[in-house]
């Protein structure tokens, strides 16, 4: 049974993408999470420059026609924005720094107060402090499927 449509705001990281792309034959939980994210109209989606460029080459390294529907899908529901460099700086207090395009997304996250999901761990400090609310994809389907 699903759960009753509740309204989020969320970014999706690239790692999730790539999960539902790599093998586009299996029906992976994260390519059951972006097929739910595109198709709830109560999940606004949003993201910046740097997430578009990402998915986007990832889209050419596992070429498929999933792929290419499931980029387009995202691109159609998401709202780009552009980050304030306030929200970065802040954001980098608490992310190793050779993550630059993660500190952005984090960033974008603070801003507009999305929910980050993603399986990637340097994004724990961000969430143990509550400077913004981060889920993995377990966390994300419990909420949003």
């Amino acid at each position: 049974m699903k759960k009753p449509a509740k309204p989020y705001q969320i970014l999706l990281d690239n790692n999730i993408y790539v999960a539902a792309i790599h093998d586009p034959v299996r029906e992976t939980a994260s390519l059951k999470l972006i097929i739910e994210i595109i198709q709830n109209k109560q999940i606004k989606l949003i993201g910046n420059k740097y997430l578009l460029e990402e998915m986007s080459r990832y889209s050419e390294v596992f070429p498929s026609p999933t792929a290419l529907m499931l980029l387009r899908a995202l691109i159609a529901k998401m709202e780009v924005i552009h980050v304030e460099e306030r929200f970065i700086k802040l954001c980098l207090n608490y992310m190793d720094s050779s993550y630059p395009v993660d500190v952005v997304h984090a960033a974008s996250c603070l801003q507009t107060d999305s929910i980050l999901i993603t399986n990637d761990r340097h994004f724990d400090r961000l969430k143990q402090e509550k400077i913004i609310k981060v889920w993995n994809t377990g966390e994300a389907i419990e909420n949003l499927v």
